[in-house]
């Protein structure tokens, strides 16, 4: 397979999985889309980077060649520079992603252990309500940080300097809300977005995909702390009490998940959430949830399979009638 013809199948089946994950996720129903604005992104992002290998067995489907041979039909210079641009935005983009891990590495040489054993205990307690085995690490990061949870591999909370002065409820409230991530693997699936932004750049579907799974992510844990006995009043003032007092944060979006953050009114729709009353939904609603989430998840695995096979369109032109009549001079009369 030459340059020309991955890179123009790369942004075509790009735009279309992204764009059909966005339908599943902002079109569907607000009382079926709980596990779809979680799930469906979380699997778009792992289709679209293992979409080159897609290429050694991919699914057939007939298309007409007006369709399926835009990329022989298009000038091959086009798409060299279309190549290009897309390998200069990759490039820019890994860079910067790579630079926030490396800045996150340097942030954590910069921290010291968090003493004292009480912070020990709250945390062992912590972790066995949500059942998190392994070591978690506390780190102090320096006045005025927002409290964040890093490490792919070795998990690590961080926490401003004020929290040894804080109560003892106010750290069992900031443990469980970063634990919560942990527990989830939301640090792995914000890394995939993160990567799959990065290569995917072009695609506006995928970086509206990560802004909602940024969102819902913050929500499931925030129900997650919630259900764990915890009074919504209480949750909700520790967390804007974390975002007001913050007054710096890491500047690697991709490496850490902060646990709240003032801005575009997110952190108001989080606490709206938080003292709504809560909803039940009955085991029917929940059935319908998870099938139309799976059935959105198979969908689009299938789909990220799928790629049109030129053959004859319905008036019988194939793909070198097409190329002859688009570079035809549409003016015969004329010299050209």
């Amino acid at each position: 397979m030459s340059l020309i013809t991955f890179t123009s199948d790369w942004i075509i089946r790009s735009l279309a999985i992204g764009g059909l994950a966005a339908a599943c996720v902002f079109l569907c129903p607000a009382a079926w889309r709980s596990r779809l604005r979680r799930s469906v992104p979380a699997v778009a992002f792992v289709m679209l980077l293992v979409l080159p290998l897609w290429k050694f067995a991919p699914v057939k489907i007939d298309a007409p060649a007006a369709v399926a041979g835009l990329a022989a039909a298009a000038p091959s210079d086009d798409w060299q520079w279309l190549a290009l641009v897309w390998i200069a935005g990759a490039i820019t983009c890994l860079a910067r992603l790579l630079s926030g891990v490396f800045a996150i590495r340097s942030l954590l040489g910069e921290t010291c252990a968090v003493p004292g054993g009480e912070w020990s205990e709250c945390l062992a307690a912590a972790q066995e309500m949500l059942g998190i085995r392994g070591r978690v690490h506390l780190r102090l990061a320096g006045p005025g940080f927002i409290p964040s949870a890093t490490g792919l591999f070795r998990r690590t909370i961080l926490l401003p300097d004020e929290a040894l002065h804080w109560t003892v409820e106010q750290r069992r409230l900031v443990l469980l809300h970063e634990l919560g991530h942990f527990r989830r693997g939301d640090l792995w699936i914000h890394a995939l977005g993160r990567f799959a932004c990065a290569l995917h750049w072009f695609n506006p579907f995928v970086w509206a995909l990560q802004h909602q799974l940024s969102l819902e992510r913050e929500y499931a844990v925030d129900e997650l702390v919630v259900e764990h006995g915890v009074a919504p009043a209480d949750y909700a003032t520790v967390l804007w009490e974390m975002a007001k007092s913050a007054t710096r944060r890491p500047s690697a979006a991709a490496a850490y998940l902060a646990m709240a953050q003032r801005q575009q009114g997110k952190l108001e729709q989080r606490v709206r959430r938080i003292l709504a009353p809560a909803r039940r939904t009955s085991r029917m609603a929940g059935a319908l949830d998870a099938v139309v989430a799976a059935g959105a998840v198979a969908l689009l695995v299938f789909c990220s399979a799928c790629r049109p096979a030129a053959i004859a369109s319905p008036a019988g032109y194939p793909v070198e009638e097409i190329k002859l009549r688009l570079g035809a001079n549409p003016f015969p009369g004329e010299a050209p």
